[in-house]
């Protein structure tokens, strides 16, 4: 069981010493640490089969690289229950909690997710699958815009890479996907595997050709981070038929990474 720490700030205003008023010392304000959401390298895409349906799976990851922690904390209302964002400074005190969201319950995983923390999108390319240009979302046969925001229960998955700087040495912090204290450590990655519900896209009726699978962390804006413009993985593939129509893919590319860990070498396949 996490223990949860309580940190009361007590205000002191003064100290009455017989008649005598002593001023407090002057409070010196914190920096605030931000995390930095950057998405690993999406992994194990395969498309399947499935009721006539052919479903494009993918592995999903989220790192945190910033200087502090990505923590959220739930404020339970009767008839909601609000996810504030708390930016941690070095001493671990909180410097400033916004309201960034909601919990919502995800009946599939039985446990509370925090909404908007992922965009996943295909989307066609504009060139050979190697340049990283692409244009509007593929649309299915259905009329559905493959551009589908997923939910997250943020916890510490795996180190993003062994050296990862500042990465906890004590083991994960972030643990429990109750409606309770979720996030993600400086220096870890959290995963949602491409066999669980909401890591499909439907894309029925797609022609064959070249396409993007893009994912973005953080896609409306509404959680603190350092930087909000290196926020996008993807991965390229062609999508092609036999001659029975079944639908094959194969990879072609993937965008930019700087370590093992950001290309999904550390991905767990689980």
């Amino acid at each position: 069981m996490r223990i949860r720490h309580i940190v009361l700030h007590i205000g002191l205003v003064g100290l009455v010493v017989g008649w005598s008023l002593v001023a407090p010392a002057p409070l010196i304000a914190q920096k605030g640490l931000y995390p930095d959401l950057q998405t690993v390298v999406p992994k194990h895409l395969s498309i399947q089969n499935m009721q006539q349906r052919e479903i494009l799976r993918v592995t999903n990851g989220i790192a945190n690289r910033g200087a502090g922690p990505w923590q959220l904390r739930p404020e339970f209302k009767p008839d909601v229950t609000i996810a504030r964002q708390e930016i941690l400074d070095a001493n671990g005190e909180i410097v400033q909690d916004p309201i960034v969201g909601t919990y919502v319950f995800h009946p599939e995983h039985n446990h509370w997710h925090i909404e908007s923390v992922a965009l996943l999108e295909v989307r066609k390319a504009r060139d050979d699958g190697t340049g990283g240009r692409w244009g509007g979302a593929v649309v299915n046969d259905l009329g559905q815009v493959q551009s589908i925001k997923t939910t997250f229960c943020l916890i510490d998955w795996y180190k993003l890479d062994d050296n990862a700087p500042n990465a906890p040495d004590s083991g994960r912090t972030y643990w429990d996907c109750e409606r309770d204290l979720q996030g993600i450590s400086v220096g870890w990655v959290d995963q949602y595997h491409h066999s669980l519900e909401g890591q499909q896209i439907d894309i029925t009726g797609a022609p064959v050709g070249i396409y993007y699978l893009v994912s973005t962390a953080n896609p409306d804006g509404n959680f603190l981070e350092q930087d909000p413009k290196n926020n996008t993985a993807w991965v390229s593939f062609r999508l092609s038929r036999d001659s029975n129509g079944n639908p094959k893919i194969t990879e072609i590319a993937h965008s930019p990474c700087d370590t093992p860990g950001m290309c999904g070498e550390q991905a767990t396949n689980r």
